[in-house]
């Protein structure tokens, strides 16, 4: 039986992946690196709101007041120099307040303001009670998270437990980082389940059954390497031909060490070969990818 993690243990693991994962990618080792700054002031931000515990009605008048700035401060110092300077300059004509409501009703956003609603406020709706998650705009359904309303970040496949063949598939809520569990062989997007429909992208290629291609070529880091090196063994891209939509997906049987939330932010060459197929992502994650 799997042991739930605590909030300590998630934070750690976390961190950890980064440090991992900027030594073998070097091709993401800046996001990387930014990204670890920002770990450091979400924990902090987490902790404080399951503190704090602010109602609903008040969510994102907490958020601008007492996190935004911390996010902000970190991106500045750390975030790419296009970032910083579009945060400065989207904040002197917009209430962060506004950009966290918008974000909150599921609004669309441009990509900086979406950033730094979803940096701001994720770990706050982490930290509290699927109560005050329900305030959240979205729909209910088997593609949305039961809890916000918010679109799947991600799908990930989880150990097996002894008496399984495979382990359960679940989807990451962009949103509120909330699980739920999902259909094999379905798209997150549109509900699609005809096999026919379905396409699988993975640099190991297909097993019996899937349809799909064999990724090859992407980059390992500059590290010397043989013909092809596989840099995401436990990744692949799941791709709909009926609404056109994909997801990275995480095999942690293949790799028990991944950290879903991590491992896709940082798997950039599966993204540009999904859009270089013409596929767009349910949505992009934390850096725009």
């Amino acid at each position: 039986m799997a042991v739930a993690l605590t909030a300590s243990d998630v934070w750690t693991a976390r961190k950890r992946r980064v440090g991992e994962l900027r030594v073998r990618q070097g091709f993401a080792r800046q996001l990387l690196d930014f990204y670890g700054a920002l770990l450091s002031v979400q924990e902090k931000v987490y902790y404080e709101a399951a503190a704090a515990s602010p109602p609903a009605a008040s969510l994102a008048s907490y958020v601008a007041e007492v996190v935004v700035p911390s996010v902000l401060d970190v991106s500045v110092s750390t975030g790419p120099e296009r970032m910083r300077s579009d945060l400065m300059n989207r904040l002197e004509t917009e209430d962060p307040r506004d950009i966290v409501e918008r974000w909150i009703q599921g609004e669309d956003q441009p990509v900086v303001d979406r950033f730094l609603a979803r940096a701001s406020l994720g770990p706050v709706l982490e930290a509290l009670d699927a109560r005050v998650r329900s305030a959240c705009a979205g729909p209910r359904d088997a593609q949305h998270c039961p809890d916000c309303g918010g679109p799947p970040q991600l799908t990930y496949f989880a150990q097996a437990q002894e008496d399984l063949a495979t382990g359960p598939r679940y989807l990451l809520c962009a949103r509120c980082g909330a699980i739920w569990g999902y259909p094999r062989m379905t798209c997150a997007g549109c509900g699609e389940d005809s096999s026919a429909k379905l396409s699988i992208f993975s640099e190991l290629g297909t097993t019996s059954g899937e349809r799909g291609s064999l990724v090859r070529g992407l980059p390992h880091g500059g590290a010397p390497a043989p013909q092809h090196p596989v840099v995401f063994p436990h990744m692949r891209v799941e791709a709909c031909d009926s609404c056109m939509r994909y997801l990275l997906s995480i095999d942690l049987a293949s790799d028990p060490h991944a950290v879903p939330l991590v491992d896709e932010l940082a798997a950039i060459p599966l993204d540009l070969y999904a859009r270089d197929r013409g596929l767009t992502k349910i949505t992009t994650n934390l850096m725009g990818f």
